[in-house]
């Protein structure tokens, strides 16, 4: 399936994100992965003792940063980061400290290029959280909503085409997560929220979104006295500042959520077509 795409021209700062990339680097190798992949966090231990009994602890999964992070779309800064609350338990996990590089593999080289919208005959199928963020980015970038891997492709002004997972920051909530092993369900507590805090905030400083996709009810809550919103369009877009500088903030359900919320399985998904893709799209033109 393929859909009519709407023209922009993009453009891609490859210095500015090798200088993003680096100060990102730095930052975990002092505060939280070393090369050695001792991880130092020092809330750590107070964050596994606070999990529920019975609950396995993962630590350190660093975040997702494309190596064509930093664009702009017809002239406007175009920095796009999705922000999910943690990495759950799946039936084949990733381990614990899972460094920037791994994650960037795990994203754009194993989800992005070997798998597909859909599984054929070559392809494994990538999980629902990934398709939703799949259409979420094809929104953002005008491709159109499909499941053609070409049309994953940006082709920007001054440069070589690139697959969509490289335009854009995965970051968690929380870095390390606790739940029931072999669930994607999270249960993080208060604890781990309030100590995490502190390295989303400087990630975010680092990063400097300009348009950020909040997946699911509990990101959203937990975000609110980060992105300190001033205006509010809709239920879901917002107009926000942080640390002094203009973004918008896209509030929606996780894509693997359940019933009338779910839009990361099908394209023809009701929340997909008549909230996500609009807002996407009036997000983009308020930049």
């Amino acid at each position: 399936m393929k859909a009519r795409s709407t023209a922009a021209r993009i453009e891609v700062d490859l210095r500015g994100t090798r200088r993003r990339r680096a100060r990102l680097r730095r930052h975990v190798a002092q505060n939280l992965l070393d090369d050695g992949e001792d991880f130092l966090c020092p809330h750590f231990k107070e964050c596994k003792r606070s999990r529920r009994p019975g609950d396995v602890f993962r630590e350190g999964t660093m975040s997702h940063l494309g190596r064509r992070f930093d664009l702009t779309i017809d002239g406007r800064p175009l920095r796009v980061v999705v922000v999910g609350q943690e990495s759950g338990w799946a039936k084949a996990p990733l381990g614990r400290r899972i460094t920037l590089e791994a994650r960037y593999q795990a994203i754009h080289d194993r989800s992005g290029i070997e798998r597909r919208y859909y599984a054929d005959s070559e392809h494994v199928a990538r999980n629902p959280h990934m398709r939703g963020t799949t259409s979420a980015l094809r929104a953002v970038f005008g491709k159109g909503l499909g499941t053609d891997h070409e049309g994953e492709f940006v082709r920007p002004s001054n440069g070589r085409a690139f697959h969509i997972f490289d335009g854009f920051a995965l970051v968690n909530r929380l870095l390390c997560s606790a739940g029931p092993r072999g669930s994607s369900d999270g249960h993080p507590t208060k604890t781990m929220l309030g100590n995490c805090e502190e390295h989303f905030r400087a990630t975010m400083s680092i990063l400097q979104p300009t348009l950020v996709i909040l997946q699911g009810k509990k990101v959203d809550v937990s975000t609110r006295s980060i992105f300190e919103r001033t205006h509010s369009y809709s239920k879901e877009l917002h107009g926000a500042v942080f640390d002094g500088e203009r973004l918008m903030v896209c509030a929606f359900s996780r894509p693997s959520a359940h019933g009338a919320l779910r839009w990361g399985d099908s394209l023809a998904a009701p929340y997909l077509n008549d909230v996500v893709v609009p807002t996407l799209k009036k997000a983009v033109r308020r930049l």
